[in-house]
Protein backbone atom coordinates (compact mmCIF):
# COMPACT_ATOMS: atom_id res chain seq x y z
CA UNK A 1 0.00 0.00 0.00
CA UNK A 2 1.05 3.11 -1.07
CA UNK A 3 1.42 6.36 1.28
CA UNK A 4 -1.13 8.96 -0.73
CA UNK A 5 -2.44 12.02 0.06
CA UNK A 6 -5.18 13.46 -2.26
CA UNK A 7 -5.84 17.45 -2.00
CA UNK A 8 -8.84 19.72 -3.81
CA UNK A 9 -8.84 22.89 -4.73
CA UNK A 10 -11.71 24.78 -6.26
CA UNK A 11 -10.12 23.97 -9.93
CA UNK A 12 -8.14 20.90 -9.25
CA UNK A 13 -7.42 17.23 -7.88
CA UNK A 14 -3.73 16.64 -6.80
CA UNK A 15 -2.81 13.40 -5.70
CA UNK A 16 0.36 12.69 -3.77
CA UNK A 17 2.27 9.20 -3.26
CA UNK A 18 5.49 8.41 -1.41
CA UNK A 19 7.53 6.02 -3.72
CA UNK A 20 11.08 6.76 -1.75
CA UNK A 21 13.98 4.78 -2.65
CA UNK A 22 12.51 4.44 -6.08
CA UNK A 23 13.30 5.98 -10.16
CA UNK A 24 11.09 7.12 -12.35
CA UNK A 25 11.57 4.06 -14.45
CA UNK A 26 10.11 2.09 -10.96
CA UNK A 27 6.66 3.95 -11.38
CA UNK A 28 3.86 3.87 -14.24
CA UNK A 29 0.98 6.12 -13.81
CA UNK A 30 -2.34 5.37 -16.19
CA UNK A 31 -5.71 6.29 -16.18
CA UNK A 32 -8.53 3.75 -17.50
CA UNK A 33 -12.29 4.48 -17.26
CA UNK A 34 -12.20 7.03 -14.54
CA UNK A 35 -9.42 4.65 -12.89
CA UNK A 36 -6.10 6.16 -11.31
CA UNK A 37 -3.39 3.63 -11.37
CA UNK A 38 0.03 3.83 -9.64
CA UNK A 39 2.42 0.82 -9.92
CA UNK A 40 6.03 0.95 -8.33
CA UNK A 41 8.19 -2.10 -9.28
CA UNK A 42 11.58 -2.90 -8.78
CA UNK A 43 14.05 -5.95 -8.55
CA UNK A 44 15.66 -6.53 -5.49
CA UNK A 45 18.46 -8.96 -4.36
CA UNK A 46 17.52 -11.18 -1.41
CA UNK A 47 21.34 -11.62 -0.34
CA UNK A 48 21.88 -14.80 -1.55
CA UNK A 49 21.97 -14.28 -4.95
CA UNK A 50 18.50 -14.52 -6.18
CA UNK A 51 16.70 -11.34 -7.67
CA UNK A 52 12.63 -11.15 -6.69
CA UNK A 53 10.09 -7.98 -7.59
CA UNK A 54 8.71 -5.79 -5.32
CA UNK A 55 5.50 -4.12 -6.57
CA UNK A 56 3.30 -2.03 -5.33
CA UNK A 57 -0.32 -0.62 -6.62
CA UNK A 58 -2.90 1.78 -5.28
CA UNK A 59 -5.88 2.71 -7.63
CA UNK A 60 -8.16 5.55 -6.90
CA UNK A 61 -12.12 5.93 -8.62
CA UNK A 62 -11.75 9.76 -10.30
CA UNK A 63 -14.72 12.15 -9.15
CA UNK A 64 -16.70 13.06 -11.95
CA UNK A 65 -15.94 16.53 -11.15
CA UNK A 66 -12.21 16.12 -12.75
CA UNK A 67 -11.32 15.62 -16.37
CA UNK A 68 -8.94 12.57 -16.59
CA UNK A 69 -7.68 13.01 -19.68
CA UNK A 70 -5.83 15.90 -18.83
CA UNK A 71 -3.22 14.12 -16.41
CA UNK A 72 -0.09 15.69 -15.59
CA UNK A 73 2.66 14.11 -13.96
CA UNK A 74 5.65 14.36 -12.49
CA UNK A 75 8.55 12.70 -10.08
CA UNK A 76 11.01 14.34 -7.50
CA UNK A 77 12.60 13.04 -4.50
CA UNK A 78 10.83 10.51 -4.55
CA UNK A 79 7.57 11.31 -4.59
CA UNK A 80 5.20 11.38 -7.19
CA UNK A 81 2.15 13.99 -7.93
CA UNK A 82 -0.59 13.58 -10.87
CA UNK A 83 -2.59 16.71 -10.85
CA UNK A 84 -6.13 16.97 -12.70
CA UNK A 85 -7.79 19.81 -13.49
CA UNK A 86 -11.60 20.09 -12.65
CA UNK A 87 -14.52 20.48 -15.65
CA UNK A 88 -15.29 24.23 -15.86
Amino acid sequence: MLNVDVNETDDELQIVAELHGLTANDIDVSVESGVLTIIAERQVNDGRGAERTIRVLSSMLLPRSVDAHEINAYFEDGVVTVTFPKHR
